[in-house]
């Protein structure tokens, strides 16, 4: 069969019912998508192809996706598909990381006329054959984050904090207080004057009840969530100065702070005093986290070094250097065998946790980071920078998966939600961002 130029078509001589009919759709749908591709948006007319969604179903616009010839393949081999709930794009685990990989999230263009729209019961059906050829896989690699809600704090945000429950969602801020947000609803439910300055930090007690802050001035303080009744003040101003980091032991039994003392303070989550002290860093201690086990803790700051202790007889396990500037934030992975730091040089190191190896490097062109995440599957890890962007990594392979965009200042602080359906976002734009997987 003679094929024609593609000035006067596409698909072969009119004798060929199924190739005029496929041209006639190519036409139509080159005028409703206006020349575009549904998916690139590429706009040469020449590579464009009109694709069935349903092979079987009817040469009409309702089963018909304007596509780039490459998208084309793509979609008819179940290896790109349509939500047809969102109408964003999901593509198969083996196009993650070649040039296909960015598609992913994207939303479908649809044409203005809606006879002219595809059918989303259609897309639906080809979406549930691409869900039945792919490998099980979590949200985290399958779709991009989407922003789901947008909480006005009203004060730069340098903290935030998920609940272990998932009901609450706390948040220190430069004007000295803690907020509560309930979930999923993200409504302000309580603001707690602090008195201690600038909160620097804020963590939940493993049971939920509590939460604890540290400030600028007059060392830490701990309250009752429900009802915000001051429980401890842990520290005072002119003995341990500014605290920048709190963490609760796991068990509960403990309360981790670092701050302008170059010492990590342990006190008693009951009463408040102090319970013992770990000495060695040679300046200010930004960040301190306890292991998910909670027999080891890693703290750091601006002597540029991670040093991890043994807390049955607070020893120090190990030194672990690779930074050239401030590290500001630490973290352990959820299976206790990664740990995760990150500072002023814009580096972020993946360390074993059993031999300090590091195990990858990440480097981020977007300045400081000034906070990272583990997802709950210990698969991915989140970090906050201060070009304006959180970025979530794969962990396997050290793969930048997303960027989030949106914030208009710096991103100071990054959580993820204990199921791993949300991560939370914090800014100096006075905002929080909760993005979604679902």
């Amino acid at each position: 069969m003679q094929q024609r130029s593609s000035s006067n078509g596409m698909y072969g001589s009119s004798a060929d019912p199924v190739s005029s009919a496929l041209e006639v759709l190519w036409q139509k749908l080159l005028v409703a998508y206006d020349g575009a591709c549904a998916i690139s948006g590429c706009q040469v007319s020449a590579v464009l192809r009109p694709v069935l969604i349903d092979p079987q179903g009817p040469v009409e616009p309702h089963n018909a996706l304007l596509l780039r010839a490459d998208l084309q393949i793509l979609f008819q081999a179940g290896l790109l598909t349509i939500d047809a709930m969102t109408l964003e794009v999901l593509v198969a685990p083996e196009l993650y990381d070649s040039e296909y990989g960015a598609l992913a999230g994207r939303r479908l263009r649809q044409p203005n006329r809606l006879a002219m729209r595809p059918s989303r019961h259609v897309l639906a059906a080809h979406h549930r054959l691409f869900q039945l050829e792919q490998p099980a896989t979590d949200p985290l690699a399958l779709q991009r984050p989407l922003l789901r809600q947008l909480l006005a704090v009203q004060s730069w945000v340098n903290s935030l904090a998920f609940s272990p429950n998932q009901q609450m969602l706390a948040t220190g801020s430069w004007d000295g207080t803690v907020r509560f947000w309930r979930l999923p609803d993200g409504q302000l439910q309580r603001v707690i004057s602090g008195n201690i300055g600038e909160i620097n930090a804020v963590a939940f007690s493993p049971d939920s009840q509590r939460v604890a802050a540290a400030g600028r001035q007059h060392g830490a303080r701990v309250w009752r969530v429900s009802d915000g009744e001051l429980l401890l003040h842990l520290g005072n101003e002119h003995r341990h100065g500014a605290v920048f980091s709190v963490a609760f032991q796991p068990s509960g039994d403990l309360i981790a702070t670092g701050g302008w003392d170059p010492v990590v303070y342990l006190w008693n989550a009951v009463d408040g005093r102090l319970n013992g002290s770990i000495s060695g860093h040679e300046g200010v201690i930004n960040n301190v986290a306890f292991s998910p086990d909670g027999t080891l803790l890693l703290s750091a700051g601006h002597d540029r070094v991670l040093r991890l202790w043994q807390m049955d007889d607070r020893s120090l396990v190990r030194v672990m250097h690779g930074h050239s500037d401030a590290i500001f934030s630490v973290a352990f992975s959820p299976n206790g065998q990664l740990a995760a730091s990150a500072g002023g040089d814009g580096v972020i190191f993946i360390w074993q946790v059993a031999d300090g190896r590091p195990l990858q490097t990440l480097a981020t062109p977007s300045g400081a980071c000034f906070s990272l995440a583990f997802s709950p599957d210990s698969r991915y890890l989140a970090s906050a920078h201060y070009g304006r962007i959180v970025r979530i990594w794969r962990l396997s392979d050290g793969a930048l998966r997303w960027e989030l965009s949106g914030h208009n200042e710096s991103v100071t602080s990054v959580a993820f939600a204990p199921d791993g359906s949300l991560l939370a976002s914090g800014s100096f734009d006075s905002t929080v961002r909760i993005w979604s997987y679902h």
